[in-house]
């Protein structure tokens, strides 16, 4: 292994090689560990023997030594985009290998694989205070994530309680209210009033003086003629 080498592609194709061999799996940890540098090497120094001889135990603590957990392989098949690529072949071939890597850790079953997509959308699901609860405990199975969530919502109640207010709903206006017109009391309907000095308005509104005549002027005028 060289230092621009990916310890976990290293270690897949090791294992492809073993099997292509026919080499006993027994044989696996002995012949893998001269082959090891940097941190994959520092991994495989780091454990008891009981566990470098047994192959999983050391492909586990090589992977957990690099920072290759399903978790991360998890977030890094959602994360994936084009631009990486830049070729389709490529990024379906990224994608492959990491929902592999992903869900098929451990030499996971058929029903290992359908819990840890349900799992995913199980907690995703979740109020968010109790999701944030579940997720901090890396559960690995279903069965612990629910027990998880059950134990936070009694724990702490009202936290899964949807909000008081929609937020599809618009906020109160906060301009003030408009007064509605008052009332007019019972009685006769009001007579439009007059214009200045007792003078009525025509039709077109306007005002219009007394005919000739009328009126005590009309009278003063008529003596002093007559």
């Amino acid at each position: 292994m060289g230092p621009e080498d990916d310890p976990e592609a290293f270690v897949d194709l090791f294992q492809k090689a073993a099997e292509a061999c026919g080499w006993p799996r027994a044989q696996w940890p002995v012949r893998l560990i001269p082959l090891l540098s940097g941190e994959a090497q520092a991994a495989a120094q780091h454990l008891p023997v009981a566990n470098l001889l047994d192959y999983d135990d050391l492909k586990r603590a090589i992977l957990q030594r690099v920072g290759r957990t399903p978790e991360q392989h998890r977030q890094r098949f959602r994360s994936l985009e084009w631009g990486e690529s830049g070729r389709p072949f490529a990024l379906a071939q990224q994608l492959r290998d990491e929902c592999r890597r992903w869900l098929l850790a451990g030499g996971s079953d058929v029903d290992h694989v359908v819990d840890l997509v349900v799992l995913e959308q199980f907690i995703t699901r979740l109020p968010r205070k109790t999701a944030e609860w579940v997720q901090c405990h890396r559960p690995t199975s279903l069965e612990t994530a629910i027990n998880l969530a059950e134990d936070h919502l009694v724990a702490c109640p009202g936290v899964g309680a949807p909000p008081l207010t929609s937020p599809s709903l618009s906020p109160p206006s906060l301009s003030p209210p408009v007064p509605l017109p008052r009332s007019r009391p019972p009685g006769p309907p009001r007579v439009p009033p007059r214009g200045r000095g007792g003078m009525g308005l025509g039709p077109s509104g306007s005002s219009r003086a007394p005919p000739r005549g009328a009126g005590p002027l009309g009278t003063v005028m008529s003596a002093e003629t007559g």
